[in-house]
């Protein structure tokens, strides 16, 4: 039995972390839109309302919706379950995941679980995680739960004791090769994409906005950004 301890690591709320980041971009100049883009055209986005917002360039980061905007992307919907209990707090002061956790992950069957708790600040315990292929509806699959919390149990019995408030799911992007997609589109000079991350799209968006940024000035990356590319594993048409 082993274990390690990151005592740097860290926990983020995505709600509150995107509003933040909004926030920070109205500041500096941007405007937010709220609505639903249905289309991709050049330099332009359609939104449902039949509003129509033009751009020398537009980036697609909308997770597993992406092939929606973008035809031909190699992006599968991966269907994920989460559980909240009520409020324990004291229980847990920082999250904790099985080494297995990344194996999960990088699965290629159908259906997979991997114990992964993390506390909030209310004092409530998040229980994840689950993976499957296959299952693009939003309806919560019980057998898929039951596994999902029986795992967790196995590593902290006392969260069976525990009163659940909340269960639902979610879609993360996956590639096949497991990589996202930063980079232009193939098919479009105006596109770019920024998606494919599967779970860590909230933990790495930020140096996605970095390499996507120095891909559109033309600056040098910190890191190489060619086994990110769209074009390496895209069934768009490439341009004519």
């Amino acid at each position: 039995v082993g274990a390690l301890l990151v005592p740097e690591d860290s926990v983020i709320y995505p709600p509150t972390a995107a509003r933040w980041l909004a926030e920070r971009a109205q500041q500096c100049g941007a405007s937010l839109v709220r609505g639903k883009a249905i289309r991709l055209r050049g330099g332009s986005v359609e939104i449902a309302d039949g509003t129509a917002i033009s751009s020398s360039l537009v980036v697609n980061a909308t997770g597993a919706w992406a092939p929606e905007l973008t035809p031909g992307l190699e992006i599968r919907k991966r269907k994920g379950h989460l559980v909240i209990t009520d409020r324990y707090s004291g229980f847990l002061r920082h999250q904790l995941v099985e080494l297995g956790y990344l194996k999960s992950a990088h699965s290629v069957t159908s259906d997979s679980c991997a114990f992964n708790v993390q506390p909030r600040a209310t004092g409530q315990i998040l229980i994840g995680s689950s993976r499957q292929y296959g299952a693009e509806h939003s309806a919560i699959d019980h057998k898929i739960v039951a596994g999902m919390l029986a795992r967790a149990c196995e590593y902290m019995p006392a969260l069976g004791k525990m009163a659940a408030v909340r269960c639902w799911t979610g879609f993360r992007a996956a590639t096949p090769d497991k990589l996202p997609l930063i980079g232009p589109s193939v098919t479009d000079q105006k596109i770019w994409l920024a998606t494919g991350h599967e779970g860590l799209g909230i933990t790495t968006s930020l140096g996605t906005a970095k390499l996507l940024v120095d891909q559109i000035v033309g600056r040098r990356s910190a890191i190489p950004i060619e086994p990110y590319l769209p074009a390496r594993g895209s069934r768009e048409h490439v341009y004519a």
